[in-house]
């Protein structure tokens, strides 16, 4: 029988009621997220299809639109560019909902206009997160329009004064203290508001917010080291701080991802310093502060992007903030990765000079103004609890796989980085795929195939679960979207026993839903890193 689990929406991050727009041709699936919003206190409006939602969308100007892509008609990624094509809803965000899941759908959504991408089935938790975020982003983004026009708004006024007031001398020199005092304030609000960005980007990214902090410190020192006027130092500490907010806008599977990237996630984080800069070039901004974050990811060589630039192409103060960005790369840690010793840091980077990828004056300034500082030491205190709630949530999800209480393959990557998993014989991994899905779909639909999944690793979990009360090695069942992964280092009678208890799990499922799977097993020595070996049986077709 199915396991029939109850979802509960009521333990969001914040309760901010908005309006949200769901378009989706499934009658289930629009009532699966009218029912979780409500609990929000949201106000939801619903569409039929693509044309629909378009309508929809342009009556009611709603705060969020949810977006299915696989629909009659007008599919997603058509409404999606419609909608970012048409000046009245432009500004509303965009959240595809789908069961579509490869990398190039996800980047196919962005390129149409869409601000984030979530694939079913998704957890509900984590969809009412990233609404939140968004909803929070747009009334920031609107925050700081009404503050530019406001702004605009004095601007004429103070000039239709100093105009009033040209007829006579006195009246031209009041002018001028008042124009003065005017550029004072505008260049304290323009500050304000780049301090504003920065807290924004601490709620979505602490990390990327910290790495912001200490870069501009490290590149304000070098600058000063170099004489550099003071016009140049503030934007480059300005500039600084700001280089990776666009970051906000990918994905935490791309963002957080441990291990390398592959070329869809290269091509998702390599989006992010033009659209950066995109976004500042359509302000009043210093051009010097819109090429830090346009070009700090260039080198010297021409090997960086995203247009390889070469040499004096490159401003001298982006040149500076190269050099402090990879540097606190280096030395910093994260979740996904281990810090360097400042000694093999430094290393590095003279590799890179010697390669003719950095300055090898700016970094020898590096040196010298590291040489009784760390950067480290410059960290934020998070006092806002929803920012730290955010954030532990956020961790919490990461290891888990959307709608369901199975790790995915990054929990065994951290359990590897800590020390957890050793074997002095050897590891094995057995790879679970449904071959027949698309069957189970057609005859019963999606809700139940996915509680059929649910229920297939239920049982292997309760399997595993009775066997671990005996044994003192590790059995570990992981999910990868539709697909399970067993990690053990037991030796191989218990693996036996774990391919019986397997089996028959499996078999139980072929008898009930007539399904048919495919089993993939490989050991690997101690000295291959679990990385690679899950890469390896996932990109497995065999």
């Amino acid at each position: 029988m199915l396991n029939k689990r109850k979802f509960s929406g009521h333990e969001s991050i914040d309760s901010t009621p908005g309006t949200l727009l769901i378009v989706d041709d499934d009658p289930i699936n629009r009532q699966v997220l009218r029912c979780l919003f409500e609990l929000e206190s949201y106000q939801i409006i619903e569409a039929v299809n693509g044309q629909d939602g378009l309508n929809r969308a342009l009556a009611d100007r709603p705060d969020l639109i949810l977006l299915d892509i696989m629909m009659p008609g007008l599919d997603g990624y058509d409404v999606c560019k419609a909608l970012s094509q048409d000046e009245a809803t432009a500004s509303i965000p965009v959240i595809m909902v789908t069961a579509l899941s490869s990398a190039q759908d996800e980047t196919k959504g962005l390129d149409a206009g869409a601000v984030d991408f979530i694939t079913k089935p998704f957890n509900p938790k984590v969809i009412q997160a990233r609404v939140h975020a968004h909803l929070q982003l747009k009334r920031d983004r609107d925050i700081l329009a009404n503050k530019s026009a406001r702004l605009e708004l004095s601007n004429r006024l103070l000039e239709q004064e100093i105009e009033d007031h040209l007829a006579t001398e006195e009246a031209l020199s009041k002018a001028r203290n008042d124009l003065a005092q005017f550029s004072r304030v505008r260049e304290g609000v323009i500050k304000d508001l780049f301090h504003a960005m920065c807290e924004m980007l601490s709620s979505r990214d602490m990390y990327t917010f910290e790495h912001g902090l200490r870069v501009a410190s490290i590149a304000r020192l070098i600058g000063e080291d170099m004489k550099l006027s003071a016009h140049d130092i503030e934007a480059l500490e300005l500039g600084c701080m700001l280089h990776d907010i666009s970051k906000v806008a990918i994905p935490d599977d791309v963002l957080l991802k441990p291990g390398l990237f592959n070329t869809q996630d290269r091509k998702i984080m390599m989006m992010h310093p033009a659209l950066g800069a995109k976004i500042f070039s359509r302000q009043a901004c210093d051009p010097d502060i819109i090429d830090i974050i346009h070009h700090h990811h260039e080198r010297l060589d021409g090997s960086g992007y995203p247009d390889q630039l070469r040499g004096d192409q490159i401003n001298h103060l982006t040149k500076i903030t190269m050099v402090a960005d990879s540097y606190e790369a280096m030395i910093a840690r994260r979740p996904y990765k281990k810090a360097m010793t400042r000694t093999n840091a430094l290393a590095r980077l003279q590799q890179e000079v010697e390669k003719g990828r950095l300055d090898g004056d700016i970094v020898a300034r590096l040196v010298k103004v590291t040489e009784s500082w760390d950067p480290l030491a410059i960290n934020h205190d998070f006092h806002d609890d929803s920012t730290r709630d955010l954030e532990l949530f956020r961790k919490k999800t990461y290891f888990k796989e959307p709608l369901s209480d199975f790790y995915n393959y990054r929990y065994l990557f951290y359990l590897e980085e800590v020390g957890l998993l050793e074997s002095h014989s050897g590891y094995t991994i057995t790879k679970i795929s449904f071959t027949s899905l698309d069957q189970i779909n057609k005859q019963h639909g999606y809700l139940i195939t996915d509680q059929v999944i649910d229920e297939v690793g239920m049982n292997l979990y309760e399997a595993i679960d009775k066997l671990n009360e005996h044994l003192e090695c590790i059995t570990i069942l992981l999910r990868k979207g539709t697909t399970y992964l067993l990690y053990t280092n037991c030796q191989d009678d218990t693996i036996k026993r774990l391919d019986l208890d397997i089996n028959t799990c499996l078999q139980r499922f072929s008898d009930e839903w007539h399904g048919t799977t495919q089993l993939t097993t490989q050991h690997f020595n101690e000295h291959q890193s679990i990385q690679d070996a899950i890469y390896q049986m996932l990109d497995h077709t065999g």
